[in-house]
């Protein structure tokens, strides 16, 4: 995203995904995020350059408001804090996770009261191939698959799943995850919403430590050794060809850091907001 300063109304331009179908004004999320710390959006260009799919699970719409807290905190000399963005951030989104991902980067764990989020340097070994279905799903339909109640057995043991798991990604205990990615709170009911899903289960590669559901779905990741994350690329696109299922296979690892202002340009007429 580049914000420039010049006379006139606020102007929105939208490429890449969502570049037809955003808002172009105030509407804009990212705008309405901004809108919370400036007096006027008045005299701004804001360009953005999507690269995030939307309805994909991939958290598009935090990476949305956090843009526009961060972009306000720098252009209107805020000076919020860590915590009172996070806290801002979570307000718009109705949750913390996402947000405090795009805002600390590298992979998080969040307590929701009063909201903290701790930051995991993600292991040097570890990186992920993105599944992004064609298909979309909206938040809405994702929490209406969940059940009211699930049994305690089923809590329990994703309690304890997940509590083994952000040890074992802090001290990179990379061969631990395939016993502590399986979730049964909210997969055995979104599964089916997520195509391709058991295909990328049957996939056997070397260095493939599991398959879960991106956010609410229906993208999915690949949880892999990073030396082994091009071929399990590969054995991917083979099993989803096989199934019938469109979809993109990316191939990324974690953020070494969360987004960032800076400035440039004559007496700091320009924001250039990037994401590490």
């Amino acid at each position: 995203m580049v914000i420039t300063r010049r006379p006139g109304p606020l102007e929105v331009r939208v490429r890449g995904a969502g570049a037809g179908e955003l808002p172009l004004d105030e509407r804009n999320l990212l705008c309405r995020a901004m809108a919370g710390g400036l007096a006027t959006l008045d005299g701004l260009l804001v360009e953005c350059t999507n690269r995030i799919p939307m309805g994909s699970g991939l958290g598009s719409s935090s990476a949305a408001v956090c843009a526009g807290l961060v972009a306000a905190n720098a252009l209107g000399g805020l000076r919020w804090s860590p915590d009172e963005l996070l806290r801002r951030a979570t307000e718009l989104e109705g949750h913390a996770d996402n947000a405090a991902a795009c805002l600390e980067g590298g992979i998080v764990a969040v307590s929701p009261d009063p909201v903290r989020a701790r930051r995991i340097p993600p292991p040097d070994g570890l990186a992920f191939c993105v599944v992004v279905p064609a298909a979309r799903v909206s938040t809405e339909r994702a929490r209406k698959a969940l059940p009211a109640a699930v049994p305690l057995r089923d809590a329990a043991d994703t309690l304890a799943r997940a509590v083994g798991l952000v040890l074992a990604l802090g001290e990179g205990r990379l061969d631990d995850l395939p016993a502590l990615l399986p979730d049964r709170l909210h997969e055995p009911y979104r599964g089916p919403l997520c195509p391709g899903l058991e295909a990328l289960r049957g996939v056997a590669a070397d260095g493939l430590l599991g398959v879960t559901i991106s956010g609410s779905g229906p993208s999915m990741l690949m949880w892999c050794h990073r030396e082994a994350v091009g071929a399990v690329a590969a054995a991917a696109r083979t099993a989803l060809g096989a199934a019938g299922v469109e979809a993109e296979v990316r191939v990324e690892r974690a953020a070494p850091q969360g987004v960032r202002a800076r400035w440039g340009g004559t007496e700091q007429t320009r924001l250039a907001r990037a994401v590490g």
